[in-house]
């Protein structure tokens, strides 16, 4: 019987679960509200439940599942499967998820940061299909980032690696959440467009019906429409981006900087100035030899990385 993995996204909006075959190719995917402020145990339930929908699925398929790659925000011991803290889920901290899961389950499963596992849902079956070495950016509400080196997501010391939103772009620059100032992540998010907005034009711009909170995607519409403000504030967008792309290409001298999240439906509007700050800062045969592109999984990116962290790790155990 063929043996397949199932992929997790635990998000904390949305839980998307896949039926995932060796050859990367989803079987079934289904989509569910988290609603973290629930707390972990209620999460973890629905999460088992959804993963028991797809056990299902993979019986009528006359496969069997293998084992289940969970892709989870925030800090993750590698080794054990404990969350060791998540901004997106504020009572998980040391929550032992591999244990919890694995003794209700009994199945394998493995734990990775979601970021990490989008990167490496990216190389394995999308835009950076066959890179060996890239650079995967999602740029959301903030700035995430995994770091595949040799075709491994790289982890760090403390598993920690790819915090990539955090880097200071700006001295003394805006402050972040993460307690420094001047990240990309308040500069190249949704978030710091609509900073970036606000303080180019007081917040009163663009606010013909009476709203007093503007979203990045009016700013990327009113951009297209061209509206020279949001054109400007995109423009600086994409300088800030194309900096920090340019320290980690003049670190990690990557084939393919990828970029992912709710922000890439702007490419457009940035990337131009992106790749031309990205010109002026690295290293001239890097910047040029380095592509930057667009992702192509979009929101099946964190299933299919995780699933392929799950066929990794079962692939050495046997």
């Amino acid at each position: 019987m063929d043996r397949v993995v199932i992929g997790v996204d635990l998000g904390g909006t949305n839980t998307r679960t896949a039926l995932v075959a060796r050859s990367g190719d989803i079987l079934e995917k289904q989509k569910e509200e988290t609603l973290a402020a629930e707390g972990h145990e209620k999460v973890i339930a629905k999460l088992i439940r959804n993963i028991d929908r797809q056990r299902a699925n993979a019986d009528q398929y006359g496969r069997r599942v293998a084992a289940v790659g969970v892709g989870a925000p925030g800090v993750i011991h590698e080794q054990t499967g404990v969350v060791v803290k998540s901004p997106n889920f504020p009572d998980w901290n040391d929550l032992p998820l591999k244990q919890i899961l694995e003794r209700e389950l009994k199945l394998p499963v493995f734990i990775e940061n979601d970021a990490n596992a989008a990167a490496l849902g990216e190389q394995w079956r999308g835009a950076a299909k066959d890179i060996r070495s890239m650079i995967f950016l999602t740029l959301g509400t903030g700035v995430g980032g995994g770091i595949i080196l040799d075709g491994r997501i790289w982890h760090g010391a403390d598993g920690m690696a790819g915090e990539v939103g955090h880097m200071t772009i700006i001295p003394d620059g805006r402050t972040c959440g993460c307690g420094n100032r001047g990240c990309l992540e308040m500069y190249a998010s949704s978030r710091g467009i609509v900073m970036t907005f606000k303080a180019m034009c007081a917040g009163k711009h663009l606010d013909t019906e009476g709203r007093k909170e503007i979203t990045s995607a009016q700013i990327y519409q009113a951009a297209r429409n061209g509206d020279t403000v949001a054109h400007l504030v995109m423009k600086d967008m994409g300088r800030h981006l194309g900096i920090g792309i340019a320290n980690l290409i003049n670190i990690f001298n990557p084939e393919m900087v990828v970029i992912g999240g709710g922000v890439k439906a702007a490419w457009d509007l940035f990337i131009d100035a992106t790749r031309e700050e990205v010109r002026k800062r690295a290293f001239a045969y890097t910047a040029e030899r380095t592509k930057i592109v667009p992702s192509m999984l979009g929101d099946e990116a964190g299933m299919v990385g995780a699933a392929a962290v799950a066929f990794q790790k079962i692939a050495k155990l046997s």
